[in-house]
């Protein structure tokens, strides 16, 4: 009877946590393009290196907004590919609209999206900075909802969770369930008070926009030179020294594309998960074992009830223990298949191989930690980082 009662508990467990994620998402804004009621100046600032594969789609977008007042600095990072004479072609183009600035050598300690980055900031002129990365495309409405978004809620710092292009099947198997640990190791702030806990912010880098008094308050990127997860840490500096953070989903303004194999994938994502088990320490550890609860425990456990059903005549307790844990799987089940739908545009029933997918993800966290560990560093751009 015990194991019976104990299955249906853990049951019950996973319903709640899944209900609990379910409930966090709804709570989550999203942009819309209604006209914002000012138009202070933005400068778009993009790092690129060597992006030659991107960089056309995003400066097609970044240069086509219909904001009224905005420029759009690329600080080339030392390419060695064709992103160089895609860039000097553009610039030809958009001459009063686009400055391609030489990214400056990287100093000592330093990570080289945060050198670049701080590069472009210092030849901004906007009173806000959308810092944009490469690999992503927006349409033509983003300025205008960013800046409705920031100016609505009275926020210093904003960024958005932007709709992820997933197209091979190593794409489609991991990112879903890498992005939904992110938000569980980094719980969706329950407010956007000063007085929220700063390690509660969760940012993401691919669009952030800041005020540029705020920015520089905090040292700008230097105040996260050396941190690979520098939109969280930046986005937490920012909050301790009082400013306002916001998120919000942006599926309709903003897309990208961060991989397009299993191999950028395994790079990629092992350089997040070696820096973000220093930046969210015990929270990672939580995360890991709730998204294996949720993820891996369903299955074994309805097999486990069925077991006790089939057996014999079932007890009152066997039965409860079954349909809890039926009930268990179909809400992770359905979690999923709202989750795929409408964050990344799959068939509903690609919800099936999310258990996959997160054994893959433990892999290559377990493979980028042992990297650290062993000094053997992360790479990221043909650059190698200790930490």
């Amino acid at each position: 009877m015990l194991p019976l009662i104990l299955a249906a508990c853990l049951a019950g467990l996973i319903v709640y946590l899944v209900a609990r994620d379910a409930s966090r998402a709804r709570r989550l804004p999203a942009l819309d393009d209604t006209a914002p009621p000012a138009t202070p100046h933005i400068s778009i600032v993009i790092p690129a290196r060597n992006e030659e594969g991107n960089i056309a789609r995003c400066l097609d977008g970044a240069l086509h907004q219909r904001y009224p007042s905005y420029e759009v600095i690329v600080v080339d990072d030392g390419s060695t590919d064709g992103t160089p004479r895609i860039l000097r072609e553009y610039a030809a183009r958009f001459p009063d609209r686009l400055r391609v600035v030489a990214g400056r050598p990287l100093p000592p300690g330093w990570v080289g999206k945060c050198n670049a980055c701080l590069h472009g900031a210092h030849h901004a002129r906007g009173e806000w900075l959308l810092f944009l990365d490469a690999d992503t495309a927006p349409r033509p409405t983003l300025l205008n909802a960013l800046v409705a978004f920031v100016i609505r809620q009275r926020l210093d710092v904003a960024s958005v969770l932007p709709f992820n292009e997933l197209v091979t099947w190593s794409e489609r198997l991991v990112l879903p369930v890498f992005y939904q640990f992110a938000l569980t190791a980094f719980p969706l702030q329950k407010n956007l008070s000063v007085e929220a806990p700063a390690n509660n912010v969760i940012a993401n880098g691919q669009c952030l926009m800041v005020r540029s008094s705020a920015y520089w308050s905090v040292g700008g990127h230097e105040a996260v030179k050396d941190k690979v997860l520098e939109d969280i840490e930046l986005a937490q500096a920012l909050r301790r020294a009082g400013h306002r953070v916001g998120l919000a989903t942006a599926f309709d303004q903003l897309r990208v594309r961060m991989y397009h194999d299993l191999g950028e994938v395994a790079q990629g994502l092992g350089k997040h998960a070696a820096a973000g088990r220093r930046a969210s320490g015990w929270r990672a550890f939580w995360a890991v074992l709730r998204m294996s609860l949720t993820l891996l425990v369903p299955w074994p456990l309805l097999a486990f009830c069925l077991t006790q059903t089939a057996g014999g005549l079932p007890t009152l307790h066997a039965w409860l223990a079954l349909l809890m844990a039926v009930w268990a799987l179909l809400a992770v089940l359905r979690f999923w298949a709202v989750r795929y739908r409408t964050w990344y545009g799959l068939p509903e029933w690609t919800a099936l191989l999310a258990p996959i997918g997160w054994l893959i993800y433990l892999g290559i966290v377990v493979r980028g930690t042992l990297q650290v560990l062993f000094k053997r560093g992360v790479t990221w751009k043909e650059r190698v980082y200790p930490r």
